[in-house]
């Protein structure tokens, strides 16, 4: 009777073995599932806020380019604006070249 019941304790390890390995089997599809899902969701969540960060730089530079542009188109026509209304002395001019270039 004694072997009968080490086999039957074997047996009955065995099975308890078996158990484990599919509770384990279980826990690591489980876990692997959870990290899918977490990685889905930090991939989400980094692509949205590195959209939102890249949008407010790309936005900011280019209401500055703007505000860049139009204050040298200012700037560009009050220069242009106070040549043209510089008044000319082209006799004295006409001497100058003269001198400088014939003389």
């Amino acid at each position: 009777m004694a072997g009968n019941e080490e086999v039957s304790i074997i047996a009955h390890l065995l099975e308890v073995e078996k158990q484990a390995s599919q509770v384990i089997s279980v826990a690591n599809v489980k876990a692997d599932k959870k990290i899918s899902e977490a990685k889905i969701a930090a991939d989400a969540e980094f692509k949205k806020l590195f959209t939102e960060k890249s949008d407010k730089i790309q936005n900011d530079f280019n209401e500055n380019k703007t505000r860049i542009v139009d204050e040298h188109n200012k700037v560009m026509e009050e220069y242009k604006s106070s040549v043209e209304n510089k008044a000319q002395n082209k006799e004295n001019f006409n001497a100058f070249l003269d001198k400088v270039l014939f003389e």
